[in-house]
């Protein structure tokens, strides 16, 4: 049985939708990316802009997402990959296009990641970290071959724009070695949020925007009575996609609202319940409805 009446339920939708995805771009996504960029950006457009260069994409791809379920590790080896990339390019971004163009850029990358391990002293992970780092390097290749750019992320943004789909590229980012559906799918969360692509997108997608970890899992059967600790992980991000939908409500900056619960705002578990009664029951900080109110349109 779900913890809270339709109403909380509604108002605690709007509220994570609403300013803790704000705070969430702000505070974490923003600055983590412009970390893994090396740039300094701080509003959307400047972090679309910084995107569209394709070295700053595959920073982003290194030094944010592919580490991203890593656990304690993460922020270590993502510094020690964008630093492999550093000594891949001898210390200069024009090159780049030229490692690409290489055919190379996977072997080149990998060898160098080992160096950067060891000189750290630290243990390389082979069976974790070698088809991830390839991988990437490989995907970032073959679309260079395609389009002389080779940009990882604006190539999944324009497939999405063209077709209003994500199951396609979802696929293919999971068949991206060491890219598991997790990953896949916060790509897609984050790059979604970015552009306001979600009313634009088939709801049939949804699912795949929905990124599940232990706070989503909790949080699911709080919210709907048809999700209980037991259900599959595609199955809580259908549900709960269906549940942003039916309250006009973006399920993109839903799932960014509760990450921000999980790493700033509330970070224990056990206090999350008390958390959204409280949550359910207090007067939003602004009297403008939040982006994913009713005034949500979404696509038919």
């Amino acid at each position: 049985m779900a913890t809270f009446t339709p109403y909380e339920v509604s108002i605690i939708l709007s509220r994570l939708a609403g300013e803790k995805a704000d705070r969430f771009q702000q505070e974490v996504l923003y600055p983590q990316l412009a970390r893994a960029m090396r740039l300094r950006v701080s509003s959307p457009q400047e972090v679309r802009e910084a995107l569209a260069d394709a070295y700053y994409a595959f920073r982003a791809m290194l030094g944010y997402y592919a580490f991203a379920k890593r656990g304690n590790d993460r922020e270590e080896y993502s510094a020690f990959a964008l630093q492999a990339l550093e000594r891949a390019l001898k210390g200069k971004k024009e090159n780049f296009s030229a490692l690409l163009a290489s055919g190379t850029a996977p072997q080149q990358l990998w060898e160098a990641f080992v160096q950067v391990c060891q000189e750290h002293q630290r243990k390389v992970n082979e069976q974790l970290n070698r088809g991830l780092i390839e991988g990437l390097a490989e995907f970032a290749t073959r679309i260079y071959q395609e389009d002389e750019i080779g940009n990882i992320w604006t190539t999944i943004h324009q497939a999405i724009v063209r077709s209003g789909r994500v199951e396609p590229i979802y696929q293919q980012i999971t068949d991206i070695r060491g890219i598991g559906p997790k990953v896949g799918s916060l790509l897609l969360r984050d790059m979604v949020a970015l552009y306001e692509l979600e009313p634009h997108i088939d709801p049939a997608d949804y699912h795949y925007l929905q990124p599940v970890d232990t706070w989503i899992r909790r949080i699911g059967p709080m919210l709907t009575d048809e999700l209980n600790n037991d259900s599959a992980d595609w199955i809580i991000a259908g549900k709960l996609s269906k549940l942003c939908r039916r309250n006009r409500v973006s399920g993109v900056r839903f799932n960014q609202g509760v990450q921000y619960l999980a790493i700033v705002e509330v970070r224990k578990l056990d206090l999350l319940k008390d958390y959204l009664h409280k949550l359910a029951q207090s007067v939003p900080t602004s009297s403008a409805p939040p982006r994913s109110s009713a005034s949500f349109t979404w696509r038919r």
